[in-house]
């Protein structure tokens, strides 16, 4: 009787203690420890380390894709309709939601091999783009950011000689970048 007396007085009003819970079947009451309010503490603070872990990807995802230029990027929900231009794109490019995913975080070995500067931005794509996204438009920026990178020197060699043997470059780029292949046999 003395212990019952001990707990009524430790117990905080409202709280929830396991053996005051109705059993639901043979040693499972309805409400198990993780609902009671002293766990709920470490709960509270895990779900917001993770709504804050969740919320800091999205801010550095939607941040780099407005700091490039290219803010359409972040509604591609990667659906992949564009992918159904295939037989139409007239220089054969497969896999343009990949484009646009390598344009959204500047991704310049992605976007080259996949073929991002072989593209001519007719738009055939577009019309198959459940977003109504601009690709043209997206991928025009992405290859004006790769020659800038290029120029700078921020991509690897390796990268655009790759393109370049799998006849990956658009004739708008093919002179700048036999330049700049030419430049790195020379050195």
């Amino acid at each position: 009787m003395d212990k019952d007396k001990t707990n009524q007085e430790k117990k905080p009003i409202g709280a929830r203690w396991e053996e005051d819970q109705p059993l639901v079947m043979p040693g499972i009451r309805r409400f198990q420890f993780f609902t009671n309010v002293d766990d709920r503490a470490l709960t509270k603070n895990l779900n917001r380390l993770a709504m804050f872990g969740i919320a800091t990807v999205l801010a550095v995802d939607v941040g780099k894709a407005v700091v490039n230029k290219n803010p359409q990027t972040i509604y591609c929900y990667e659906c992949r309709a564009c992918y159904s231009t295939q037989d139409k794109c007239p220089v054969g490019i497969q896999y343009q939601a990949e484009l646009v995913v390598a344009a959204r975080v500047s991704d310049y070995d992605r976007f080259c091999r996949n073929g991002g500067l072989k593209c001519i931005r007719c738009g055939s794509c577009q019309s198959f783009c459940v977003q109504y996204l601009n690709l043209a438009q997206i991928f025009g920026t992405m290859q004006q950011q790769t020659m800038k990178a290029l120029r700078t020197g921020k991509i690897p060699e390796r990268i655009i000689r790759n393109a370049f043997r799998n006849g990956l470059i658009n004739r708008d780029f093919i002179d700048e970048v036999t330049e700049f292949l030419n430049k790195g046999d020379s050195v």
